[in-house]
């Protein structure tokens, strides 16, 4: 790299890499995606062929925005949080095969027992992400945004497990509203309240 790192960039960022500006467009991009998609899930039912494919490409896009709020953390909070953001983009990602599957005529995972625990296990890992971020940066950033992004990750099991589509978007809204303005609010790791 040309540029040596600052203290308020990851070890392996700088500023105007590329790499930064993609992690920070995934923090509005991924919530889009995500409040597009529980539209099409709302609009088009639990189990449409097209919204679960477009669910595997929004999990991707997350993953991204994931791999961001872990950047933000340092030491054994960025460690656990790198591992439990790969768990819940896994989780979340099966969860969109599995809608595809049951769209195309397969059995659903949800309604089976044994190793299919694993699967739905994992996908309770997507918003312990976000938990988890919102107590890493508590002390860095206003706690209403901390609060939003806590109860946008409370949120989301209850709206998609139970496939409540309203509350589903509403969740996304939120998600939007806490992730879309992370890079204004969530102060730098040298800043301190």
């Amino acid at each position: 790299m040309s540029a040596s790192p600052t203290s308020t960039t990851p070890d392996l960022v700088v500023p105007d890499d590329p790499a930064r500006r993609l992690l920070d467009a995934s923090l509005l991009a991924a919530p889009l995606a995500y409040l597009a998609l529980d539209c099409s899930y709302a609009a088009r039912g639990w189990d449409d062929g097209t919204t679960a494919a477009l669910h595997i490409v929004a999990a991707a896009i997350y993953g991204v925005a994931a791999l961001k709020l872990a950047s933000l953390t340092r030491g054994g909070v960025q460690a656990v949080l790198l591992v439990v953001a790969v768990l819940g983009v896994i989780g979340n990602a099966g969860v969109g095969e599995n809608a595809l599957h049951v769209a195309l005529g397969g059995n659903d995972l949800f309604n089976e027992q044994g190793p299919a625990n694993v699967f739905k296990t994992m996908g309770f890992f997507f918003p312990l992400t976000f938990l988890i971020a919102a107590a890493a940066l508590r002390h860095r950033a206003p706690s209403w945004w901390t609060g939003l992004l806590a109860l946008g990750a409370a949120l989301f099991p209850v709206a998609h497990v139970a496939n409540i589509s309203w509350l589903a978007i509403l969740d996304a809204l939120l998600m939007l509203a806490a992730l879309g303005t992370c890079t204004s609010f969530v102060r730098p790791a040298s800043e301190r309240r």
